[in-house]
């Protein structure tokens, strides 16, 4: 299986990730925004002005680690905050680094990261401050990184182009993650109940319903993005009750959504080992909190390894994450989708053409050579109908059973779940949308110490191009990929301004792009989705239908 460390250094790109790099010095006479807490001084850039490192909730230390977030309702007036350095990053086990990174490189002892780390960043263009005709919609950013890894101040995510070429308000978030974020504990007393990094989501979009109006922000047209554990989260908000009234519309990029969501118990039994790990008795939360932050990540990262339930290895590449419960997660995400128990918002969903590629090759580092090895692995992971899909690919005998494995994986785990998500959502009557990307980026060397991703459209391939931080490091795209780019941000920017990617706002941006319509996904437009390519977008009918037909009838979701 794929290291954390590898995971996260490819779910977020961090070739081109450093937390403070690409920020300007700050001047005095940067704007000044006055909230409920106090005036807050941001910074202005070509592109608009930000404002980082704002505080939508307590520290969650000391007694508060493993709590629910609590709203945040200090004044730091009369003193204006800055608003030029953003909050840490939550404490994890892997960092970014502004050099290239190496899969076996500890962290530096002096990074950037803390238990204190709920703070969230603001990107905005320029003419909204302290124009109060002006409200431009949300799009309010949740990073991916196996609910383990990342922060919303990592410079991939930096939301300065995407604001200025949609005309919205871009909000980045940190939230809690691995152990210190989801941790479940039983039989003790003030037990750890688990979700504590989604109720931090939760918490970061009450404060844009409070405050975001002070930024030029209308809180009444908040779009959730995200990729991967990100989008998993988003997928999670549509299927809350906690969430419903917090926002109003969604884009999912490459939802995992084959890994599924522990059982309270399963993950108490995770959280038993943790303990165990700390010297703990189980659910002695007393102990678990007088255990440094530095033992704990220690002991989540141990808990990578831990096998809870054999039948389910795929739960491998997501060890931490949400659990199900009454009050955030009342089921497995496609089975609630199933069963038309989910918000019937407009939404954008989509993945990558080889999504699996990276899981496999990290996972196996030397060629599969066997196809009875290739068949013991689809046992591991489907059981009992590993036979069925074995005969339904038909793979030729090869040298390197990994590139069919690939498609096998991908195909189970992202498109063929995808389709049956979005498929319920448009039997039911919401207005969505299905895109495919399958660009290779040209960017020279940023795969170097991952080489099976060159000339594949790898996992998170395309989140250079839906934010265009390339500019912020001097990596130029080519002209083809700027259509690509500016497309995207053509369609996400009219969704979150009226709700259709296809349907301009008066105050959306002048981005032009050669631009197809996007018909809403459905039976009577023949299942289209959109083809993100280059040199131009393509439209294409049922993709992957014959092998997702396959995966519908089998029932090996979660």
């Amino acid at each position: 299986m794929a290291s954390q460390r590898q995971v996260y250094l490819l779910l977020v790109l961090s070739t081109v990730v450093s937390v403070c790099v690409g920020y300007v010095v700050v001047n005095e006479d940067g704007p000044v925004v006055q909230t409920q807490f106090g005036a807050v001084r941001g910074m202005y850039v070509e592109e608009g002005v930000i404002f980082m490192g704002l505080p939508f909730a307590d520290p969650p230390v000391g007694d508060l680690r493993w709590k629910p977030p609590q709203t945040y309702k200090k004044s730091w007036a009369p003193d204006v905050r800055d608003g030029t350095v953003p909050g840490p990053a939550c404490r994890q086990g892997i960092c970014d680094r502004p050099d290239y990174p190496d899969p076996e490189h500890e962290c530096p002892r002096d990074m950037k990261q803390s238990e204190d780390c709920l703070y969230l960043n603001i990107f905005a263009p320029s003419h909204v401050v302290n124009n109060s005709t002006v409200k431009l919609p949300v799009l309010f950013w949740l990073y991916g990184g196996n609910y383990g890894m990342g922060t919303g101040s990592a410079l991939i995510y930096d939301g300065r182009i995407l604001a200025n070429k949609t005309s919205t308000i871009v909000v980045t978030t940190n939230y809690r993650l691995g152990a210190l974020g989801f941790l479940v504990t039983a039989g003790g007393e003030d037990d750890a109940e688990g979700n504590q990094g989604l109720l931090d989501q939760v918490e970061a979009l009450k404060w844009v319903q409070e405050n975001i109006a002070s930024f030029g922000g209308d809180k009444d047209r908040v779009t959730l993005f995200g990729q991967s554990s990100g989008s998993d989260s988003i997928a999670i908000h549509l299927v809350s009750d906690r969430s419903e009234a917090l926002f109003h519309r969604a884009i999912m990029l490459s939802v995992p959504f084959s890994i599924p969501h522990k059982t309270k118990w399963e993950a108490v039994r995770l959280g038993n080992y943790v303990a165990d790990l700390l010297n703990c008795s189980h659910g002695d939360m007393t102990c678990l909190r007088s255990k440094d932050a530095d033992a704990v990540v220690t002991a989540s990262a141990k808990a990578s390894k831990f096998i809870d339930n054999p039948l389910r290895a795929v739960e491998m590449f997501m060890q931490w994450g949400p659990t199900i419960d009454s009050d955030l997660l009342p089921g497995q995400t496609v089975d609630l989708f199933s069963n038309g128990k989910f918000q019937k918002k407009p939404f954008i969903i989509g993945t990558t053409l080889e999504e699996n590629v990276m899981y496999i090759y990290m996972g196996f580092h030397h060629p599969i050579t066997s196809k009875l090895k290739l068949a013991e692995l689809l046992v591991a992971f489907v059981h009992e109908k590993a036979l069925a899909v074995l005969h339904e690919y038909d793979p030729q005998k090869s040298k390197d059973y990994r590139p069919i494995l690939s498609v096998m994986a991908t195909d189970w785990m992202f498109t063929c779940p995808t389709r049956h998500v979005i498929r319920s959502a448009a039997s039911a009557g919401s207005d969505v949308w299905l895109y495919l990307f399958d660009h290779v980026f040209s960017f020279k060397h940023l795969w170097d110490h991952h080489s099976y991703c060159y000339g594949h459209v790898c996992h998170a391939e395309d989140l250079p191009f839906v934010f265009q931080t390339t500019k912020l490091i001097n990596v130029n795209m080519t002209t083809d990929e700027q259509v690509l780019a500016d497309s995207i941000a053509y369609h996400y920017g009219n969704f979150a301004h009226t709700g259709d990617p296809n349907k301009p706002s008066p105050y959306a941006s002048s981005i032009q792009p050669p631009v197809l319509h996007w018909p809403a996904y459905s039976k009577e437009n023949n299942y289209t989705c959109l083809n993100i390519t280059t040199p131009r977008n393509v439209l294409l009918e049922n993709y992957r239908g014959e092998k997702c037909d396959f995966f519908d009838k089998i029932n090996v979701y979660p």
